[in-house]
């Protein structure tokens, strides 16, 4: 049974509102009636997963031990062998969070879970390319099974993977009474970040048994999930868990909201123990342990504690910092954003249909004494409304959190094509969030809108036959990008920038067209947002 629903997330970061839309197709944790219990061996044990159509699932296969009691804030540790088969056939808990997630278990402290999708009839030694996806939601919210790999799977011979792992607090708390419990005195916080090599780490030691090649894996991601990409990518490993990375949406630069200093997040740790009644800074770490995770989740509300920290091995740098010196994996990567990021955002404030007076008041909120430069470049004459300028704006520059076209694509693509092969991307579809609003607003394609085209099987609300089709090309270039480090659909060539020039390849209903770069910046106003400091 498949639900979709779409859900508008605002929460306070580091002091500014967060508005982003968020869509996503929820797939219910129900068993289904049909099922061929086929089985694969793992180093843990057998595991039963259930046929559908050509896809066969493996649903909610632990990748790590379930990280309670003393193991809350460590490194994930491997997950225990199975005296018996494991019943891999319904979906597994959303990690903790805040709030619950229609139609799935409630949220939970045992979460780190795999959702695996192959064809169906794959057999161990196929050798298939291997995608790994970490969803977005700020490292707050969301759960891996909110996405799947079927029709991707399924059209292209391949393996995807969707992987759970700490959010909030449970992810993301900086302390130093954590620091020092960590491998050679390194930074704490970024424990989410560890599930993702742990996940990585499981998928080369199992993935064969599958029928996947651990020598070929792909490892991609949606906004936070888009920063783990660039993380994984500037981290120093030892091993080899990937040879091709996707960003999608990724706030990898440096006007992100969703990376801070380790001091930062050391900061918050503090105020956040304290406010969860844990008051002897030596016994942080001991304290916090023995609370009720439900306390801690009502502790950390308002203090941002979803960040990604700067500091210890894992993120000795900045991504952006690290992209720019050259310190990365080269490895192929596609990089890419959706035209209308933040198109929605203004609307608190513009309402719909807008005024100019409302305009001028967000543009005030949002950019200070700068808004009248932003209210030439963005003329609501030049928009058939005002609210649609202030869309354009916040869309274009990323404010007030990085969620931008100009930095997670021009910024960005601009300086991986410096160090590594890299393929640009935009995805420009009027109705890629969706239909117009009860209001008549225009949602054009937002944050997280390649969702609906990559990883749902049946995104919210009909797809077109243009939108079909869409969907089935982009997929073909994801598909043959995992395959080979090249992305080819057969219609158009993808070619890759050169040091920041050359195409990008826009996505849309009716037929892809190749921008260049120049055209592109021009188009997004990204030489004016970056002499602005965004």
């Amino acid at each position: 049974m498949l639900n979709e629903f779409s859900a508008s997330i605002s929460k306070p970061l580091l002091g500014i509102a967060l508005a982003m839309a968020i869509t996503v197709t929820i797939v219910t944790a129900d068993t289904p009636s049909e099922s061929s219990g086929v089985v694969v061996r793992t180093r843990q044990g057998l595991i039963e997963g259930l046929t559908l159509g050509k896809v066969e699932q493996f649903r909610g296969v632990p990748y790590a031990a379930p990280p309670l009691a003393d193991l809350r804030w460590r490194a994930p540790i491997a997950p225990k062998p199975y005296s018996n088969t494991l019943h891999a056939t319904k979906f597994p808990a959303p990690c903790i969070q805040s709030r619950a997630l229609p139609d799935f278990p409630a949220p939970s402290e045992d979460c780190l879970y795999l959702n695996i999708y192959r064809p169906a009839g794959s057999k161990e030694g196929k050798k298939m390319p291997v995608l790994i996806y970490f969803h977005g939601g700020g490292f707050a919210g969301n759960t891996a099974s909110a996405r799947d790999g079927v029709e991707l799977a399924a059209g292209n011979d391949m393996i995807v993977i969707m992987a759970n792992y700490r959010l909030g607090v449970f992810g993301w708390l900086g302390l130093s009474g954590l620091d020092a419990e960590t491998a050679n005195h390194s930074s704490s916080g970024n424990y989410g970040f560890l599930d993702m090599l742990a996940s990585l780490r499981w998928v080369h030691d199992n993935i064969a048994a599958f029928g996947g090649d651990r020598e070929n894996v792909t490892i991609a991601g949606t906004s936070a999930g888009g920063i783990a990409v660039c993380t994984l990518m500037t981290a120093h490993l030892q091993e080899r868990l990937f040879q091709r990375a996707i960003i999608e949406s990724g706030e990898c630069t440096g006007t992100s909201g969703f990376i801070v200093s380790h001091q930062t997040a050391l900061l918050q740790g503090a105020k956040f123990a304290a406010k969860a009644g844990c008051t002897v800074p030596g016994e942080f770490a001991s304290c916090l342990r023995s609370e009720p995770a439900a306390a801690l989740v009502s502790a950390s509300e308002g203090l941002g504690i979803s960040t990604a920290n700067v500091g210890g091995n894992l993120m000795s740098k900045a991504p952006m910092e690290a992209i720019e010196s050259g310190e990365i994996d080269r490895i192929p990567v596609i990089v890419g954003a959706n035209h209308d990021e933040q198109k929605r955002g203004p609307v608190e404030t513009t309402g719909f249909p807008a005024t100019e007076q409302n305009f001028q008041k967000y543009l005030k909120n949002a950019f200070g004494p700068l808004a009248p430069l932003v209210s030439a470049a963005y003329p609501p004459s030049a928009f058939t409304d005002p609210a649609y300028a202030a869309g354009g704006a916040a869309s274009d520059s990323g404010i007030p959190n990085g969620i931008g076209f100009c930095p997670m694509l021009m910024e960005l693509g601009g300086a991986l094509a410096k160090v590594t092969q890299t393929f640009a991307y935009e995805l420009n579809d009027p109705r890629g969030s969706g239909v117009p609003d009860a209001t008549g607003f225009e949602l054009g394609s937002m944050h997280t809108a390649e969702i609906g085209f990559l990883y749902t099987e049946k995104p919210t609300g009909p797809r077109t036959t243009e939108q079909m089709q869409l969907a089935t090309r982009m997929q073909h270039y994801w598909a043959t990008f995992a395959r080979t480090g090249h992305p080819k659909d057969g219609a158009i060539e993808w070619p890759a920038l050169q040091s920041g020039s050359g195409n990008i390849l826009r996505f849309q209903p009716g037929g892809d067209v190749m921008v260049g770069w120049s055209k592109a910046s021009a188009e997004h106003h990204c030489d004016f947002w970056s002499k602005l400091g965004y």
